[in-house]
């Protein structure tokens, strides 16, 4: 069982010493990972974001820069002909067993014709009237549409648990790939939409395999401390841009 990692990492070193010692623990080498590091943010160009958004979005550049690194991942996943691949953020604080274990689990409990298994401490299948959790049972097919409950309150947007970490082969990589651009939302929102439209047949684990989360401040934010004179300049560049994209 070969399978490629893919880390979409905001350049923050705390989290990279994290996802680093978490990768070590779990026998993957750093040779098998490929960071997706950039575009940030504040490297967001008018180009960049003519291509990938949507007018009329109203997304937060933090999401723009993440979505986008998702979507470089797909990109990188279908021009190697990478055969499995996993899309992990770097804010992951541990996982629940090591992860090419549970790995194997997951490709022998799933359909051969599965597409993604999504896995985050994001939600709990169990709590979503769409089946019972069972003490034999490990992957769960995943409804792609809305979820409400029993007042008709939204609690699962579609199939996807967050974005933190996923499981998807050649064939669903090249389909996600070639209808992601261009997005209106975060990665896991806007993969809801487009996994709904392809019919994705996509699954969730229990117990969760990522089994808590790395707490530091979120970069999809614009959230500033003290704006420096280069973040003042970011900040109203990337308006000027977006103003006149109108996005």
């Amino acid at each position: 069982m070969n399978v490629n990692y893919y880390l979409i990492h905001n350049l923050d070193e705390n989290r990279y010493q994290n996802m680093t010692k978490l990768l070590k623990e779990n026998n993957i080498s750093l040779d098998n990972v490929k960071f997706i590091n950039h575009p940030n943010k504040n490297e967001l160009t008018y180009e960049i974001k003519r291509k990938i958004v949507q007018k009329n979005s109203k997304i937060p550049d933090g999401w723009i820069s993440c979505s986008y690194k998702h979507y470089l991942a797909l990109q990188d996943i279908v021009e190697n002909n990478i055969e499995l691949a996993v899309v992990m953020e770097d804010n992951i604080g541990s996982f629940y067993e090591n992860v090419p274990t549970r790995i194997k689990k997951y490709l022998e409990e799933m359909d051969e014709d599965w597409d993604i298994i999504f896995d985050s401490i994001f939600s709990n299948f169990g709590e979503l009237n769409e089946g019972d959790v069972l003490e034999d049972k490990l992957v769960y097919l995943k409804k792609n549409e809305i979820t409400k409950n029993s007042e008709g309150k939204i609690i699962a947007h579609g199939s996807t648990r967050a974005a933190q970490f996923y499981l998807l082969n050649y064939n669903s990589a090249k389909k996600l790939y070639e209808n992601f651009i261009p997005f209106n939302h975060s990665a896991d929102m806007w993969m809801n939409s487009v996994i709904r439209k392809l019919n994705l047949k996509v699954y969730w684990s229990e117990p969760s395999l990522v089994s808590s989360k790395f707490n530091t401040v979120s970069s999809t934010l614009h959230r500033y401390d003290k704006k420096t004179l280069k973040q003042l300049i970011y900040i109203v560049k990337s308006r000027i841009i977006n103003k006149m994209l109108r996005i």
